[in-house]
């Protein structure tokens, strides 16, 4: 039988890692939710040896005999669901499950029915205690705290020493500010909006999100994007170090085969939630300002807003609100341009599957897009919220097939260089640079100074 886990207990089992830290000789307490980022920071801070704890909602003990024994005996889809809540070389005892706030967040998130705001103040309750968990653990035993985005509020008041927070998406100010501009041109769209937590969160508990940066004294991040957000309000550009995600190049993978002739109709392809933090509605302003029948869009994700949008142009788009692993990386091997005009992204890791795919890319300054390409060598970055721009590069690919076929090589070529050990070994740097740093700084303010300070 799996022993019992307490909403704020961990695995019991010794750790096959040494407990010394890693270049700089600390541990690190780290905490989210889900997998995010598939845990490759974790295992980051692992590989070395400076990983004292993951504090997270549901991680699958795969390296456990019971769990492995148990797996066999579920059905195939719940295995591949857990599959995803663990990962090789990441061992269970590192990890620290807040079960019941886990749960609860999940069945609330799955249920049909409920209300909006009834799954907000479950994720968000379940986002507190593992903050709170994470920073009570990492205050006594005295290892460095990072935090991702929107558990950081929590975590660095109950741990008030200088910590690291990793700013999942830009700053919480430029992103209810770039939001409210496009409710304002877009009201057609305020469905999904306004589920974005930088509009739909009470004012109060919005202002922990906005103190995150200000609690934390050294900053990751995966975008400059997301960085020049952080330095516009008040961080220091020497405490951020941006690194990108990286990308599994063996599963997202070329196919010239699959590609359309040059004769054909230019093949474009859209991933992610279909919504107009996306700039999809830019996106179909640009077909209508083309007027043509040469370009025909797939669109690839969950529907928000609501197909009516898309009626108007059902001749030359074909929206898949749900695809297969599987049938995502045909997706890509066979369309000639990913389009992804997002308004506000941290990163966008579409981005990178789509250049692993030899796929040129059509993306915005509010992505990692100039982060991973040169304009117009494998793809093209634009204004954000400009269709008609989008329109000027659809055109000409539509009219350079063999000069947007020659950029698939470049693309891929460009997309080897974000690999995931990469990325790990960027997060192990800064971390390590950064607890050397704040290791000569003057000690943090008492916990009740501090919290009276961001009150």
């Amino acid at each position: 039988m799996p022993p019992a886990l307490s909403d704020e207990t961990s695995s019991s089992a010794a750790s096959p890692i040494a407990s010394g830290g890693g270049r700089s000789g600390a541990q690190v307490v780290l905490v989210h939710a889900g997998a995010r980022d598939g845990y490759q920071v974790a295992l980051a801070l692992a590989e070395v040896g400076m990983l004292k704890t993951l504090v997270t909602d549901l991680f699958w003990p795969a390296d456990r005999l019971w769990a492995r024994a148990l797996s066999r005996l579920l059905p195939p889809r719940i295995r591949s669901l857990l599959r995803q809540r663990s990962l090789p070389g990441l061992p269970s005892s590192r990890v620290r499950n807040c079960v019941l706030a886990g749960i609860k967040a999940l069945l609330l998130d799955r249920i049909r029915g409920l209300s909006f705001d009834l799954r907000r103040r479950a994720i968000r309750s379940a986002d507190a205690t593992l903050g709170r968990t994470a920073g009570r653990l990492a205050a006594r035993s005295g290892a460095s705290l990072l935090s991702y985005s929107y558990f950081a509020y929590d975590a660095f008041r109950a741990d008030p020493r200088p910590g690291i927070l990793f700013q999942v998406h830009p700053h919480p100010l430029t992103i209810r500010r770039i939001l409210t501009d496009e409710l304002a041109a877009h009201p057609d769209c305020a469905g999904s909006l306004r589920q974005e937590w930088e509009l739909a969160l009470p004012e109060d508990d919005f202002q922990h999100l906005v103190a995150e940066p200000r609690l934390a004294a050294r900053f990751l991040c995966a975008s400059s994007f997301t960085r020049q957000s952080l330095i516009e309000h008040g961080a220091s550009p020497s405490s951020i170090r941006v690194i990108p995600y990286g990308v599994d190049t063996t599963r997202f993978c070329p196919d010239p085969s699959r590609r359309s002739s040059s004769g054909s109709k230019l093949q474009m392809l859209f991933v992610g939630r279909i919504n107009q933090r996306k700039g999809v509605k830019y996106l179909l302003e640009a077909l209508r300002l083309l007027r043509s029948d040469q370009v025909h869009l797939t669109i690839c994700g969950r529907v928000i807003d609501g197909l009516d949008l898309f009626r108007p142009f059902s001749s030359q788009v074909d929206v898949r609100p749900s695809v297969s692993a599987a049938d995502l990386v045909s997706a890509y091997q066979a369309a000639d341009l990913f389009v992804f005009p997002s308004v506000a992204e941290g990163f966008g890791q579409v981005l990178l599957e789509s250049l692993a795919s030899g796929l040129p890319i059509l993306s915005t300054t509010h992505t990692a897009a100039p982060d991973l390409i040169t304009d117009g060598v494998e793809g093209f970055i634009i204004d954000p919220r400009r269709p008609d721009l989008l329109a000027e590069r659809i055109d000409w690919a539509a009219t350079h097939r063999s000069e947007l076929a020659a950029m698939g090589p470049r693309a891929r070529a460009r997309a080897e260089h974000f690999t995931w050990g990469r990325f790990r070994s960027g997060i192990t740097e800064a971390v390590s640079d950064f607890q050397l740093q704040l290791a000569d700084q003057p000690a943090a303010a008492p916990p009740t100074e501090r919290r009276r300070r961001d009150a």
